[in-house]
């Protein structure tokens, strides 16, 4: 995640800096391919992560991503479109790129107690507590 965040945090910084300034297209693009691959590491790395730490709700996990995903994307074509009008790129995208170094840092309490969280959430599953289990999961478990 590391990667990922420094990826991300220089190339949304620099490249809502730039494209405010109206530099170069191609340093520009430099920076936006630099913002999109953090993006992708600290995607592929976290969804893998949670795929691979609880294998038994890989299914929940996916769908839970791609709910989140189209209702983050869908909100946002309401939202940023103005929101760069009124207030230029450099600030919709050093919120993002903050939001995103944010995000990243939490992987170091992740990778610190990550034994310790997967092991609370085996011995409380939220999906058997409220009943949601499916039955391929009760037929795997019993």
């Amino acid at each position: 995640m590391i990667p990922a965040m420094i990826c991300c945090g220089i190339g949304m910084f620099l490249y809502g800096h730039y494209t405010q300034i109206g530099a170069s297209a191609y340093l520009c693009a430099f920076f936006q391919g630099m913002m999109m691959c953090g993006v992708l590491l600290g995607t592929i790395s976290s969804i893998s992560y949670a795929l691979d730490a609880y294998r038994d709700s890989s299914n929940e996990i996916f769908i839970m991503n791609m709910f989140l995903k189209n209702f983050l994307f869908y909100g946002m074509s309401y939202v940023a479109n103005d929101w760069v009008v009124r207030s230029g790129p450099f600030e919709v995208l050093a919120v993002c790129g903050g939001t995103s170094v944010g995000v990243c840092a939490l992987a170091l309490p992740i990778y610190i107690y990550g034994k310790r969280l997967r092991s609370f959430w085996t011995r409380h599953n939220l999906l058997v507590i409220l009943g949601m289990q499916s039955t391929t999961q009760m037929e795997m478990a019993g």
